[in-house]
């Protein structure tokens, strides 16, 4: 395998005209230049410089390996140009990976303010359940996942990712607006221990558990009637009068169904965790540190406007 150094000195040696011109463009001893002429000569087995008179002159297999250093030298100086442009955030293609609810609340005004930064940059959010976006963002598909996860701030594993919390994500109860309680300003959750629930299937594993967790703490085990596979579609059952639900504020965002009332639980609120994570090995990188400041103004602002 040829060294590009070697090649870019022959060159400069064949533009020049001789060993010293060579030498001072650059920035080499004339002996250095010899050298690696030398050395070039020895990895090619072909005489690359001849004596001519008082000066040198270029054998048919220098200017041969001149013609295609040229190329080699000019996509060399391409590929660098382009890393200098994704390390910069001046060109490159940003894959986001989030949940739903996050996917429809937090994250579009994160990708607006990022866009705005870098309007070179192709964005790309994918919609993926929170253990589906870690592994696809171990696998390399996505630059940046926001997802669930059952730590708080402080608690991070030590697993190859850096992560940046977004938001405490607060339960809140969903009522018909007939129900016995739908008059309260807050809710106990004991009081919802002998209600038909409804079951949320598109936040299985963490979100599940929260919500098992604290009505194990008010000293009972939900009964699940029903169980729906999206969040709307769980307030289109509760407003139906076929059970209650603990919906998360993100689910909830800034409406919820003409046929429900939400109303905050009392004593310790039932939260999941928000994160957004990256790859340690890109955490450093100029995009997806601007990315990972918009997600967290974003989870910000949305939890201001909120109750």
């Amino acid at each position: 395998m040829l060294e590009v150094r070697r090649l870019r000195v022959l060159k400069t040696v064949v533009e020049t005209g001789s060993i010293s011109a060579a030498a001072a463009a650059l920035s080499y001893t004339p002996s250095a230049v010899s050298q690696q002429v030398a050395a070039l000569e020895r990895e090619t087995g072909s005489v690359l410089i001849e004596p001519a008179g008082r000066g040198i002159r270029p054998t048919d297999a220098a200017i041969l390996l001149c013609e295609h250093a040229t190329r080699v030298l000019a996509a060399m100086q391409e590929a660098e140009d382009a890393l200098g442009a994704l390390r910069t955030g001046h060109s490159g293609r940003m894959r986001v990976g989030a949940f739903p609810t996050a996917g429809s609340s937090v994250v579009p005004a994160a990708l607006a303010a990022f866009q705005s930064q870098f309007p070179r940059i192709a964005l790309d959010l994918v919609v993926v359940e929170p253990d589906e976006g870690l592994a696809r963002l171990r696998a390399g598909s996505i630059d940046v996942a926001v997802v669930v996860e059952a730590f708080g701030p402080g608690q991070e594993p030590d697993d190859g990712l850096f992560r940046t919390h977004m938001l405490a994500d607060p339960f809140w109860a969903v009522l018909p607006k007939g129900h016995r309680l739908a008059g309260s300003r807050a809710v106990n959750l004991k009081e919802l221990a002998n209600e038909r629930w409804i079951g949320i299937s598109s936040c299985p594993g963490h979100c599940e558990q929260v919500v098992s967790d604290n009505c194990r703490k008010a000293g009972f085990e939900p009964h699940y009637g029903l169980e729906a596979d999206e969040y709307p579609t769980a307030q289109g059952f509760v407003a139906a009068g076929l059970g209650v639900a603990l919906v998360p504020l993100l689910a909830l965002g800034a409406s919820h169904h003409p046929g429900v009332v939400v109303r905050r639980l009392l004593g310790e609120q039932p939260v999941r965790q928000v994160w957004a994570a990256t790859r340690s090995a890109i955490a450093g990188q100029l995009p997806v540190k601007e990315m990972l400041v918009d997600l967290e103004k974003s989870a910000s602002e949305f939890r201001a406007t909120q109750p």
